[in-house]
């Protein structure tokens, strides 16, 4: 309740909205309103999602105080870091935490019998590797957390009492700060709305998605991973929301979907072999059509996206007619679109007889390790 009610606080002075990273002008803007918001966000993700960014509290430790007649010194306030575990995935555990309030322990006053008081212990927050601290309040990075088992400072603690202040150690400073992650998987999922990505994650990895025979499955984005039989090497594959024409413009949720794809590092490209028909009103198109207008979605929205390394699945090879029409897509991609858009693999699949599936994980765990071969 008390972040609820500190939140509640710094918004009305502000006059602003201060809510999971946003910072918008709003004069009606009340502490009940802040409080429902933040009940959203807490509500946003369910049980087998991934939570990527989430919002929290944290406050540098107060300094102790000092001793005039002794001339004794407080301790210095902890700091608040970050640190970053392999073992971790996701903010799924910050997203869990009862307050999401992180706070360093206050320096030890000064006493009879000791000059300094002992210094705080400092909080430390552990993420996953290539998370981001975004500052709510300004918006300005606070630090990029790159390197796993390295500290990084978020929060410094206040300086313990003395000469310079009066003997009077001061309360620790607060912030609000965002954490986003910036690489989410190893692969990201790119696809129209039931190319069969949900499945293929699922074909794969021990994930399971939400899958039906309808546009618009995956709302959220899920993670599985692929380890090889000896645990040697493992890929883990963002299973994110199926992109619409125009997402590179906001349409829909599309920004939303696209910061997903932004944070991957490898994209597979997921066709259906029969073509993609969005609905009746909108006109059929052809799995190179289809490549075509998804490849032009992430270029518009991230200039350079499409350098990144590229493999296409190529789904639902069991239906009828479906050689012919891998031949005519590979044909078309080679004569067209082979100088502008690299593509180290086109894969035959079909999640529902398994054909191309375990040749697919090995292309991902080739490129993964930057190993040679990974052309098909």
């Amino acid at each position: 309740i008390s972040i609820y009610v500190d939140l509640a606080k710094r918004a009305i002075g502000l006059g602003r909205r201060a809510v999971s990273g946003t910072v918008v002008e709003d004069e009606n803007w009340t502490p009940r309103k802040v409080a429902e918001e933040l009940r959203k966000e807490r509500s946003v993700y369910k049980k087998g999602e991934i939570c990527d960014q989430v919002t929290i509290y944290l406050r540098g430790g107060s300094g102790g105080g000092g001793m005039a007649r002794k001339n004794a010194i407080g301790g210095n306030g902890g700091k608040v870091l970050l640190e970053a575990l392999p073992s971790l995935r996701n903010l799924n555990h910050l997203h869990q935490h009862p307050t999401r309030k992180f706070v360093a322990g206050a320096g030890e006053n000064a006493g009879e019998g000791w000059i300094r008081g002992r210094e705080g212990e400092d909080c430390v927050i552990e993420v996953p590797a290539g998370t981001v601290a975004m500052d709510v309040q300004t918006g300005n990075m606070i630090c990029d957390v790159d390197v796993e088992n390295k500290l990084f400072l978020v929060q410094e603690g206040e300086k313990g009492g003395s000469l310079t202040n009066n003997y009077l150690g001061k309360r620790g400073k607060e912030r609000y700060v965002k954490l986003v992650m910036k690489s989410m998987a190893d692969v990201g999922l790119v696809g129209y709305p039931n190319a069969g990505k949900s499945s293929l994650l699922s074909m794969v990895s021990k994930s399971a998605p939400k899958i039906g025979s309808y546009p618009f499955t995956t709302l959220k984005p899920t993670v599985g991973t692929v380890r090889t039989a000896d645990h040697s090497r493992e890929v883990t594959i963002a299973d994110i929301p199926g992109l619409i024409e125009g997402a590179s413009e906001n349409r829909g949720l599309g920004h939303v979907f696209l910061q997903h794809i932004e944070r991957t590092k490898i994209l597979l490209f997921v066709l259906d072999v029969q073509g993609f028909q969005l609905n009746y009103r909108q006109p059929h198109r052809t799995p190179f059509q289809t490549f075509g207008y998804l490849a032009r979605e992430l270029e518009l929205y991230m200039a350079g996206l499409t350098k990144r390394p590229i493999v296409i699945a190529v789904n639902k090879m069991d239906t009828e007619g479906a050689d012919e029409e891998f031949a005519a897509f590979t044909a078309q991609y080679r004569e067209q679109l082979r100088k502008l858009v690299r593509v180290s693999a086109i894969v035959p699949v079909s999640c529902y007889t398994g054909q191309g599936l375990d040749h697919l994980t090995e292309v991902l765990l080739d490129l993964k390790y930057k190993k040679k071969g990974m052309r098909g």
